[in-house]
């Protein structure tokens, strides 16, 4: 999509989902369009998803194809379109496409039928699936597709869930078109000698499916945009990208009460050419729970979407009977005013090159436990304030700019890969690689071997072990060896020097080795590397021999993290270096010849029972003072807080120039500019 399209400049989106069935007696019968849309104009919202199509197979709208709703009497798509018109605020036609309950229980041939022979319904759930290979696309969701878009004059098409659930099906129809494509039997069986034969089916035909409902939609209305949920996400296939106008990332800090989401999820959207909204919900523990996260937790989950490049969106549930809670929309007023505020300095921004974090999507991203490994990466360089992008394996650019590379242990990469990260490091870059990165199965080795200066020799037989101490390494620590609660690697030297040894630990637990505590203490100091360096031309690439990322994710262990950032800090400097805690969020964006320093503050309630009370909700977040920051860049000699306009005293350093932030509450930004 070009840059011109208006969704780059709508930050206020508001999804509203509606899955309602048939049983309730009373529903949709107060629905009404105006003081529907007045609660949007209120809330100061620019762009709502309005449904046509929900889960249940009941439409919501004046249709001749398809079931409409028994308790609709108006044109309830047709009237809130209409009517949010009226105000400016364009509406995306939401259409679910992967569930239909009724369409299969009136079809029972049109489920999709998991690889034991049973049909996937719903068992208590909403999740009635047909199957998009099977006549549902032909005898339902074109034409219904075709009657929505001639008859309403809509901005956007939202279609949910375009895939098959697992990317793979065995209905008959499914077999009958596997066979006639590759000439083969599409059995249970395949799916298990030839697993990615049948998911790569599977993923094809959702690209085949949304490149027919594309195409439908714009043969009527060309400049309607077109999405799929999912599309332009981190691993997302680029079949099913090409369909999209606009990218929709799923992002719910509830999910497993990590805060981390929206930030990690804006910093790979933003290096894409495409608008994508990262949508978060009113919730506090998933979609439909009638709860309301308060305004400052909203506040600060919108900084994080739109400071680092993303678009917000969020989702709300009506009401049975047609309506929404007014309660809800005094919060997402009271935060949409202040993102109103600030949005000017974020819209259609673009990052400044320094770190770039290229990683591997290992599963479809909708919680954030999936990805350990990114995840991990990414927590350790938003804790130790460093301004990165993040890539997807080999759909890195040209790495002119960035200054810094960071390989988490599961990134995957092609022989051209490593050869352009070779010229990146030999040109002067830092390059960063831990654990199994780009570990080979056909070579057995590093694909980056040369580049790091180690041979990959073999797996350590230990789950966890211990780093020897390194004096500028452990800053901030103390000075012992330190644990790594994750298996390491044994790599030989070729031309890297080691800064630590690998320490295993003194047994491995047993009924006749037990220790105090499972892990036991260290025993002998290997021979092998934990870290090390190699200069590489007029550059250096550092190795971590072990999966310290995902170790950080799931252990939270603060001593890796200060390790690998005494690491990286002893190879370069920072463009921002800013003194703060953890906690603090910093990023940094250019729009219009200015430069934004993003400051956003974080703190949320202790859990209870983790294992029930896993949501830490945000009711109050305190304001951190006197935050020092250097800027090295010496064309700046200004810096002025917004959206306050209050200019701050600089004091000019030799590299640039530095100065103090009197206050951060939730979000500040520090317009950096030449006198």
């Amino acid at each position: 999509m070009k840059k011109d399209s208006w969704f780059w400049d709508r930050m206020r989106q508001v999804h509203v989902d509606f899955h309602m069935p048939e049983f309730p007696r009373d529903a949709i019968k107060n629905f009404d369009a105006k003081s529907f849309v007045a609660q949007f104009v209120e809330a100061k919202v620019n762009v709502i998803g309005v449904f046509t199509k929900c889960h249940f197979g009941n439409a919501f709208y004046d249709n001749t194809v398809g079931h409409k709703h028994s308790g609709l009497k108006e044109d309830f798509f047709g009237e809130v379109l209409e009517e949010a018109h009226k105000h400016d605020i364009k509406v995306i036609a939401y259409y679910s496409l992967g569930t239909d309950a009724k369409a299969v229980l009136d079809n029972p041939d049109w489920y999709q039928v998991d690889e034991h022979g049973k049909v996937r319904g719903a068992e208590g759930t909403v999740w009635e699936l047909p199957c998009i290979n099977s006549p549902y696309r032909e005898e339902l969701v074109i034409p219904q597709i075709k009657e929505i878009t001639e008859k309403y004059e809509m901005d956007g098409y939202l279609l949910d869930i375009p895939y098959l659930h697992n990317h793979y099906c065995f209905c008959s129809y499914c077999k009958k078109k596997f066979a006639e494509e590759y000439g083969r039997a599409l059995t249970p069986e395949l799916l298990e000698t030839e697993r990615e034969t049948v998911i790569r089916f599977g993923i094809d035909s959702a690209a085949r499916c949304m490149e027919e409902i594309a195409s439908t939609i714009k043969r009527i209305r060309p400049h309607v945009l077109v999405n799929c949920n999912g599309a332009w996400r981190m691993g997302e296939p680029a079949s099913v990208n090409a369909t999209s106008d606009y990218g929709l990332w799923e992002s719910q800090p509830s999910a497993t009460g990590s805060f981390h989401n929206h930030s990690i999820r804006a910093r790979f959207a933003r290096t894409l050419d495409v608008p994508v909204q990262i949508m978060t919900v009113r919730f506090t523990e998933g979609w439909g729970l009638m709860s309301c996260k308060t305004a400052e937790q909203l506040k600060y989950e919108f900084a994080t979407i739109m400071a680092n490049g993303g678009i917000i969106n969020i989702g709300d549930q009506m009401l049975p009977d047609g309506t929404l809670q007014a309660g809800v929309y005094d919060i997402i007023g009271e935060a949409f005013g202040f993102v109103e505020e600030r949005e000017r300095f974020c819209t259609r921004a673009e990052s400044v090159r320094e770190v770039a974090l290229i990683a591997n999507n290992t599963n479809n991203w909708y919680h954030d436990k999936d990805d350990a490994a990114t995840f991990g990466a990414a927590k350790m360089l938003l804790e130790g304030h460093h301004q990165f992008d993040i890539y997807y394996n080999d759909n890195f650019p040209d790495l002119s700019g960035y200054r810094v590379v960071v390989l988490p242990e599961t990134v995957e990469l092609s022989a051209e890969s490593v050869s352009r990260l070779e010229a990146f490091v030999a040109a002067g870059g830092l390059l960063l690689a831990a654990g199994a990165a780009t570990f080979n199965k056909e070579r057995q080795n590093l694909l980056l071997s040369n580049l790091l200066g180690v041979r990959y020799l073999e797996r350590s037989p230990y789950e966890f072990g211990y780093l020897t101490e390194h004096e500028e390494l452990w800053q901030g620590i103390a000075r012992i060896p330190q644990l790594v609660e994750a298996p390491f690697v044994k790599t030989v030297p070729t031309t890297a020097e080691t800064l630590s040894s690998i320490q295993w630990p003194l047994t491995v637990p047993a009924p006749n080795r037990a220790f105090r505590h499972p892990i036991p203490p260290g025993g002998n100091v290997s021979d092998f590397p934990g870290i090390s360096a190699n200069k590489f031309g007029n550059g250096t690439a550092l190795y971590i021999a072990a999966p310290v990322f995902s170790s950080y994710w799931h252990s939270n262990h603060f001593w890796v993290r200060r390790i690998v950032t005494n690491l990286l800090g002893k190879y370069y400097t920072k463009y921002a270096e800013v003194t703060a805690p953890t906690h603090i969020e910093t990023n940094v964006m250019r729009k219009n010849g200015k430069t934004y320093l993003h400051i956003i503050n974080f703190q949320s309630i202790h859990a209870g029972e983790k294992s029930t009370a896993y949501y830490n909700p945000i009711e109050n977040i305190t304001p951190v003072h006197d935050i020092r920051v250097h800027i090295r860049d010496k064309s700046l000699s200004r810096a002025v807080v917004q959206p306050e306009n209050e200019a701050l005293a600089v004091e000019r350093r030799e590299d640039g120039i530095a100065f103090t932030i009197p206050k951060v509450h939730i979000h500040t930004i520090i317009e950096l500019s030449e006198a």
